[in-house]
């Protein structure tokens, strides 16, 4: 099933309209949200916001990244040339990974015209939690996120989700991240002071 038009963020400017080309302009696609928040494209307020969290997380590396999108999970599809090529990567702060997909303009494309754009986005998973946290649809600021991010052993389960503001999911997986990146393989937390 294609993805469905839900709401449009009121008084809304494209995000680096620049960089991310017409193809967001002539779509319309500056704060909208698909499926009830399966996912949304950045406005220019929550693009930059975007890029300011991947910087927190990715380091200077995020520097390359123009964020264009986000899916329910939080994860943040970016456009960045990859050894000359201009492709979509989904970015995400509970995996602490950044992972290619395809060309930016296919990735758009297959976002809002392929029936299983909604398998790569797991809506049937969304579905799942939306029962399970007694919720609808998110707002165009929030996520379901995992309470313990993936890179602390947290296990990607409905038991393990809960709803949060992107950017205090964002900002506390970073927190968490840059606090233990540097410890060896195995080492036990028992306690992570975010000060």
């Amino acid at each position: 099933m294609a993805l469905t038009l839900t709401t449009t963020e009121p008084n809304t400017r494209p995000y680096a309209p620049e960089v991310l080309g017409p193809v967001i302009t002539e779509n319309n696609l500056p704060g909208t949200t698909f499926n009830n928040g399966l996912l949304r494209f950045h406005n220019e307020e929550s693009g930059a916001l975007a890029l300011e969290n991947l910087r927190d997380f990715f380091g200077e590396r995020a520097n390359e990244l123009t964020p264009f999108a986000v899916d329910w999970r939080g994860r943040h599809f970016c456009r960045v040339q990859i050894e000359g090529n201009d492709v979509a990567l989904r970015a995400d702060s509970a995996f602490m990974e950044a992972s290619p997909l395809a060309d930016y303009q296919e990735t758009i494309a297959f976002l809002l015209q392929s029936d299983d754009a909604t398998n790569l986005l797991e809506a049937d998973v969304m579905e799942k939690s939306f029962d399970a946290l007694g919720v609808y649809g998110l707002k165009f600021t929030d996520c379901i996120g995992l309470k313990v991010p993936a890179f602390l052993g947290g296990e990607e389960e409905i038991s393990n989700f809960e709803v949060n503001n992107m950017d205090v999911y964002w900002t506390f997986n970073a927190q968490v991240y840059n606090k233990v990146k540097d410890l060896p393989p195995g080492t036990p937390i028992t306690d992570i002071n975010l000060a």
